[in-house]
């Protein structure tokens, strides 16, 4: 299946190269691929809806599970002019709306605004609700939340009929531009976003996180999935299958710190040199599978995430990580930290993981740890060939 969905994501990339008849795709096939039950009731301006139908056209033309994106903008405010893309007229006051960019003929091009109703709920099946961290862990402020759905409205200038005008719909998705009134790179040299790349842009450009993680098929531009698997985003409401979950039952602040791994085996001795050690890092709702979540290509390094430099060891020993993760959780949801300690080796020769550290709990579990201070798992927990030093602590966080 992952094979298929390569070739034809593949194939629809060549088709924008080559100017095929992407751009008369029905209208609906874009804007409705089933309906969701997901509440808007404890979700902020600034959160990011990623949605999604299995083995539907987008499913297999986007990379990953997701294959739209928008913003949450709050309700609509007194004196305040949101005109409905989706229905052709003004959105009363108090209507819940975001803004997304979409393509379809009927319903207007590139950036504009729906109503919760028919943006999330009547467009797919599966949603997740992402809210976004700083870097430091600390919450976006009221203003900082602000500032992202500004940001986007303030791109759109009015138009036909009330109909705002703003940056085009972006078919070229190998690219990535924050503002959307640049222009984009060849073939199609828009000056406009696809439906991520809005969402990116705005958190860039405003606040300087890169949202963009790199997990998703082929590496190339943002997609929904990219921004899912952030180290900025945690998931705080969604529904995904027969399961629906909402934020007002309380979002609480998950604090990892790696501390210390230890090695009882180099997995790669003399003559290959001393051993290039990473760590990949997953923290936050027990929904992430195994094989997805780490920001990037997953490795944590000695600096930065975006350039590491690996910690290197020669021969058994212990190195001092000093790392922090952060992520939100939904009081209703399971809770996961996983800790993979890992060397790198040169190509041809694959990476090589050691033993996995893991904590998973249901609600209940991890309950009693919240506002109590930092918990540890002990000094050097030995799981075979590694071992572990880790602190946690969960508090309740105010947005």
């Amino acid at each position: 299946m992952k094979k298929l969905r390569i070739i034809i994501t593949c194939t629809a990339f060549l088709g924008i190269l080559l100017g095929v008849t992407l751009y008369a795709l029905p209208a609906a096939g874009f804007a409705s691929d089933g309906v969701n039950q997901v509440s808007v009731t404890g979700c902020l301006p600034g959160d990011i809806i990623i949605l999604g139908t299995p083995d539907t056209f987008f499913d297999y033309l986007i990379p990953g599970d997701y294959s739209h994106t928008e913003i949450y903008c709050g309700k609509v405010q007194a004196g305040e002019l949101i005109w409905d893309r989706d229905n052709h007229c003004w959105m009363a006051e108090g209507t819940d709306y975001v803004i997304h960019s979409t393509k379809s003929d009927e319903e207007g091009n590139g950036l504009g605004y729906s109503t919760w109703q028919v943006g999330v709920n009547n467009h797919a099946e599966n949603v997740l609700i992402l809210r976004v961290n700083k870097a430091s862990g600390a919450a976006l402020t009221a203003t900082d939340r602000a500032n992202i759905v500004n940001f986007l409205k303030a791109q759109l200038t009015g138009g036909v009929d009330g109909y705002p005008v703003g940056p085009e719909y972006d078919w070229n998705w190998l690219g990535q531009q924050m503002l959307g009134s640049d222009e984009g790179a060849f073939p199609a040299y828009i000056h406009g976003y696809y439906c991520s790349e809005a969402a990116w842009g705005a958190y860039k450009y405003v606040l300087g996180i890169d949202l963009d993680s790199d997990t998703a098929t082929l590496d190339i531009g943002v997609s929904p999935d990219d921004l899912w698997h952030s180290q900025y985003t945690s998931v705080v409401a969604g529904e995904k299958g027969d399961t629906t979950w909402s934020a007002d039952v309380g979002i609480y602040k998950l604090t990892v710190f790696i501390d210390e791994m230890y090695y009882d085996d180099d997995y790669d001795p003399w003559p290959s040199g001393a051993g290039e050690e990473y760590l990949k890092a997953f923290c936050g709702d027990g929904i992430t599978p195994t094989e997805q979540g780490y920001p990037g290509d997953g490795k944590i390094g000695h600096y930065s995430d975006t350039s590491p430099s690996y910690w290197t060891r020669d021969g058994s020993g212990a190195i001092d990580c000093n790392r922090y993760c952060y992520s939100y959780v939904n009081y209703g949801r399971d809770l996961k930290v996983r800790i993979e300690a890992w060397e790198e080796d040169p190509s041809p020769n694959g990476d090589d993981q050691y033993p996995v550290f893991q904590w998973y709990w249901n609600p209940i579990g991890w309950h009693g740890y919240i506002n109590n201070g930092w918990y540890t798992s002990g000094s050097r927990v030995d799981l075979g060939d590694c071992r572990y030093t880790i602190k946690f602590r969960i508090d309740a966080v105010t947005f």
